[in-house]
């Protein structure tokens, strides 16, 4: 006996969650290597406050207190989808196979969703703004009120084009991305019985979320886009632990993870990964940091 156009229905959204859900699991996700996620409840948020956190210091006197700021640095949030249009015929005649294999798609998409967009920030940090003004990856973000006080997270010519990689201090309460995961992604279906499909001859199938990404403080991570070898690694290694806070007492940072994507992959793993080298000499670089290759770099 043909089942009715409300069983396929229900087969195709039951079996297209399903899919969905198996594609979501086919995928081990990084971001979180490198990205912090923050809270949302609106279209975006204000980080002004970032550059008034002030540091803790002996009690003399009255409390000095600081007022936080609400200007500055705003990451609004983004809506994304993905959807398809489905033939009412398709389920009239039972074929929704194909649907579930787009679903299980998806669910992968979803998946890698928040690397591609972290990661892919993270590259753009030389030329995207943060909340002092400045590119993430610059060299001169200020330190305090004079002009002169600045400091460096770019080892290296700031103009050399080669592959990115990034060491990155993962013990701070904030990592360099932002991920303010506004209203997660999600598989939602369109029946046969909707004014849409009544008006198209089609009902509807997609995803759809809403998001935003942006950097935290500059002074927890350094990028490079020089060669990456043992003396560039030193640098960044020496750059991270000589970060200092406005009054000039010592941020407290050290590297902690490489990132890479696969062009420097092989490079990173000669620097960190090898117990020897090939002299026989003791690598004093072993294990440092934690190796993170990502696709989404070059």
């Amino acid at each position: 006996m043909p089942l009715t156009e409300a069983q396929v229905i229900e087969a195709l959204t039951v079996g297209s969650n399903a899919a969905f859900t198996e594609g979501l699991g086919t995928v081990e996700p990084q971001w979180n290597k490198i990205a912090s996620k923050v809270p949302s409840s609106g279209s975006g948020e204000n980080y002004g406050w970032l550059k008034d956190l002030p540091g803790i210091k002996e009690w003399v006197g009255d409390r000095q207190l600081v007022e936080l700021g609400s200007h500055g640095y705003a990451i609004p949030n983004v809506t994304y989808e993905a959807s398809i249009k489905i033939k009412r015929e398709d389920i009239e005649d039972d074929k929704i196979g194909k649907y579930a294999v787009l679903a299980k798609g998806w669910g992968r998409e979803s998946a890698i969703f928040p690397d591609e967009n972290c990661f892919g920030l993270l590259a753009l940090g030389f030329e995207t703004l943060c909340y002092d003004g400045q590119n993430y990856f610059d060299t001169d973000h200020p330190v305090g009120n004079e002009a002169a006080d600045v400091f460096s997270n770019i080892i290296g010519d700031p103009l050399d084009d080669l592959p990115p990689w990034f060491l990155i201090d993962d013990s701070q309460i904030l990592l360099p991305i932002l991920f303010q995961d506004r209203k997660p992604l999600k598989l939602e279906f369109v029946g046969a019985a909707s004014e849409y499909a009544w008006f198209n001859n089609m009902v509807a199938q997609g995803v759809d979320g809403r998001a935003g990404f942006g950097f935290s403080f500059p002074h927890i991570a350094v990028g490079s886009k020089s060669v990456l070898d043992e003396a560039n690694f030193e640098a960044g290694t020496l750059a991270l632990a000589s970060m200092k806070k406005s009054n000039d007492k010592p941020a407290g940072t050290m590297a902690k993870v490489l990132v890479v994507g696969p062009k420097n992959a092989s490079a990173a793993r000669k620097i960190i990964a090898r117990e020897y080298l090939a002299n026989g000499e003791t690598n004093i670089y072993y294990n440092n940091v934690k190796l993170v290759v990502s696709p989404f770099l070059k």
